[in-house]
């Protein structure tokens, strides 16, 4: 039996509908939702070029028929940090890179205080007179805020048409492309410097109870404000 990537497609093709999925949803101001939609994309897409790249890890996966240890290699593509691990890395992707931008958007999309608040400040107001809110029912508003949350999509879009190009040898994008860890901070909204004076995008709190920016600067809203 030959490999037939037609069956295989249907991943790109859940990438493409997640990817969209999330614009929709940032042009909403859902920015929650969409960064979900964002990731899911991307498991899809590195998914589907693992399998392009091993026709017969390919028919395993499309029929469930595999035995011994390629059954372990399937049970270990239903972990995302797997899949990132197994797709080799590019000339202008790394590993740790697929880390990174994976882990900045669980941290976005997954139930934290960062995911479901945003700093806020009224009209011609300083910095300090900022406060913590939740992210309104229905979704963020205004031109300002649209432009800037949606600015996650187009990071991770690009990055995953650049492993596209890099993978099948398909040029994609309109211009060449370098990957910026700086670019992070799209996605985590935070960072901070480093000894050397570079900056040093937040990725994710997971693990580290008070790392979230946004949990300092609810603290420091409640000292100054007298009020939680």
């Amino acid at each position: 039996m030959t490999f037939n990537p037609n069956v295989i497609r249907c991943l790109f093709v859940n990438a493409y509908n997640s990817f969209f999925a999330g614009r929709m949803l940032t042009e909403s101001g859902l920015i929650t939702q969409s960064n979900n939609c964002l990731r899911m994309g991307l498991e899809s897409t590195w998914l589907g070029l693992i399998l392009l790249k091993e026709p017969e890890l390919g028919l395993q996966w499309a029929f469930g028929i595999a035995v011994d240890g390629a059954k372990k290699v399937l049970i270990s593509l239903e972990n995302p940090s797997e899949i990132r691990q197994r797709l080799p890395a590019t000339a202008r992707i790394k590993v740790e890179d697929r880390r990174d931008l994976y882990k900045a958007l669980s941290d976005k999309s997954h139930t934290k205080l960062s995911s479901v608040t945003r700093f806020s400040m009224p009209p011609n107001s300083s910095p300090g007179d900022g406060f913590i809110d939740c992210i309104p029912m229905g979704g963020m508003r205004g031109e300002e805020n649209i432009a800037r949350i949606l600015r996650p999509v187009e990071t991770v879009l690009t990055f995953a048409l650049a492993e596209i190009e890099d993978s099948l040898q398909q040029r994609l994008l309109d211009k060449d492309w370098v990957w910026n860890r700086v670019d992070l901070v799209d996605i985590s909204e935070g960072g901070g410097g480093n000894d050397d004076g570079s900056f040093e995008p937040h990725v994710t709190s997971q693990g580290r109870p008070g790392a979230d920016p946004m949990q300092a600067m609810a603290l420091l809203n409640a000292i100054r404000h007298q009020r939680i």
